[in-house]
């Protein structure tokens, strides 16, 4: 792949220019200055085309949510820029690349400083983000884990979103009018159209995602969850939420007592299951039921 259409490099480029702007109101001028010094620039170019950082500006926006402005002074600067400290998935995200930028200019380091790597499917990246800029539909080649071959059919892409090391694109399937996600690793090619299409008025990707753990249960309603799970292993929930609406409503030496207002997805499931023994469900009392008997399945397979 060519280089300067790497997504992992564009992705570099993407988060320098951010850190560079959020540390106050910066001249066009000055912003070439500093890149031109940066060991971000691969190519070692005095400045940053016009059009290339004004297409950079509109992806940062529709990647992360933030608008980079220009103030009469002619200096760019991000608007509401406190909002970056806000602890959701577009900060996490940001987070990880800086990350990814730093280990760039400490290469050092790099032995030092281990993370979790994201498996295939970051190739893709770069042409769902052009669809989603430029609004165009794509035909999309892909394969589920329950089907022995691949098909090809139109989606009209809504948004991305990274969950488990995975990217998942939710997109309007156009021949069945049904929006679904698609797992970026099952993914075989991707060919852009130049047909057009609209989001729906007034979507919004966090508020679609808002009820649920992970990329399934959106149509679904949200039930009130509570579990008991032990006082030194409540700490890890108390410090990485498993879900926004997370609240601790009993505490004490033993346990403490959480509740989520969440669709009971598999996703959320699994991520109940993980704590093994220490945890336990006690309501909706369907979801219990099912814990139960899951308990007495492992008791059999592991009594003899």
């Amino acid at each position: 792949m060519n280089k300067k259409s790497s997504t992992a490099y564009l992705f570099e480029c993407y988060i320098w220019l951010v850190n560079t702007i959020a540390r106050g109101p910066i001249s066009r001028a000055d912003i070439d200055d500093k890149w031109a010094r940066s060991s971000v620039n691969d190519y070692k170019k005095d400045s940053i085309p016009e059009s290339t950082f004004h297409r950079w500006r509109e992806t940062v926006q529709l990647l992360f949510d933030i608008t980079i402005k220009c103030n009469t002074h002619g200096e760019y600067y991000i608007e509401e820029a406190a909002s970056l400290r806000d602890t959701d998935m577009r900060t996490r995200m940001l987070n990880l690349m800086s990350v990814n930028s730093l280990l760039k200019d400490s290469k050092g380091l790099r032995d030092q400083i281990l993370y979790e790597p994201v498996p295939s499917g970051d190739k893709f990246l770069s042409p769902i983000i052009e669809a989603l800029r430029d609004r165009c539909a794509i035909m999309l080649t892909y394969q589920s884990f329950s089907k022995t071959q691949p098909t090809t059919f139109e989606v009209e892409p809504y948004c991305l979103k990274m969950f488990k090391q995975r990217w998942y694109m939710l997109a309007l399937s156009t021949g069945i009018d049904e929006i679904r996600v698609y797992s970026l690793d099952r993914i075989h090619a991707i060919e852009p159209t130049s047909r057009k299409y609209k989001l729906p008025k007034g979507f919004d990707a966090e508020l679609y995602f808002r009820n649920t753990y992970g990329v399934s249960g959106m149509e679904c309603d949200p039930q009130l969850v509570e579990i008991r799970i032990e006082a030194y292993q409540a700490n890890y929930l108390r410090t990485l939420p498993i879900h926004s609406s997370q609240e601790e409503i009993e505490k004490n030496d033993d346990y403490s007592v959480f509740r989520y207002n969440i669709v009971p997805t598999f996703e959320f499931m699994q991520e109940l299951r993980k704590q093994g023994s220490t945890l336990e469900v006690l309501s909706p009392k369907w979801l219990r039921d099912e814990f139960t008997q899951e308990a007495v399945n492992l008791y059999g397979i592991y009594k003899g």
